[in-house]
């Protein structure tokens, strides 16, 4: 291939990854391919930007380096949604095991997380053993926070059985302010040590 072939081939991954990520940075990378990581297609994205396709700069905190973003993706960080939303540690779009100095659990099937915006809000690790609740969280705000646990109890591929709950940022959840909220909307069955969530009969 010439240099023009190559290069709009690597602006092609770059738009690809605009598409799947909405805004662009080294650590996101670290888990692509590597026609895809960082070092591939910087060049492209500074081409990209001369150009007026993308847009760089410092959108988010904590993220060292520069950031390049769509000018959808642009609008959306710039706008004030605060839409709940949920992912599993592993998803391609989670920073979680991306180097990054945040408070995010291990990139592993066992752990999820929660965010309205752009903040986590809960953080579920070890099939949901351990949960960490954000500081302000309300128990009314909590019971938004519940769309995980119904997924896992209730996909039509292999759903869970039983979800065992045992601590609320580092107390037991049997005595957690949040009780009340996952016995609204589970089956919920006690034993001395866990909590654990079935789906409605």
């Amino acid at each position: 291939d010439d240099l023009l072939e190559i290069e709009e081939t690597n602006r092609e991954r770059v738009r690809l990854l605009l598409d799947r990520y909405g805004i662009l940075f080294r650590e996101l990378l670290t888990h692509e391919a590597d026609e895809f990581r960082w070092s591939s297609v910087f060049r492209s994205l500074r081409l990209m930007e001369l150009s007026g396709e993308v847009q760089s700069g410092y959108f988010f905190e904590d993220i060292p380096g520069p950031q390049f973003v769509s000018s959808a993706a642009l609008t959306a960080i710039t706008s004030s949604r605060e839409d709940v939303f949920w992912l599993s540690a592993v998803d391609p779009i989670s920073l979680c095991g991306c180097g990054l100095d945040l408070d995010l659990p291990r990139r592993v099937n066992s752990n999820y997380l929660v965010y309205q915006g752009g903040e986590v809000v809960l953080r579920i690790e070890q099939n949901g053993k351990k949960l960490f609740v954000a500081n302000d969280v309300s128990a009314e705000q909590f019971s938004n926070y519940l769309g995980v646990f119904h997924h896992l109890l209730n996909r039509s591929w292999s759903p869970v059985k039983q979800i065992a709950l045992e601590t609320i940022n580092d107390e037991s959840i049997r005595q957690s302010q949040y009780l009340e909220c996952f016995e609204a909307e589970f089956d919920v069955v006690r034993d001395h040590r866990s909590v654990y969530l079935q789906r409605k009969a």
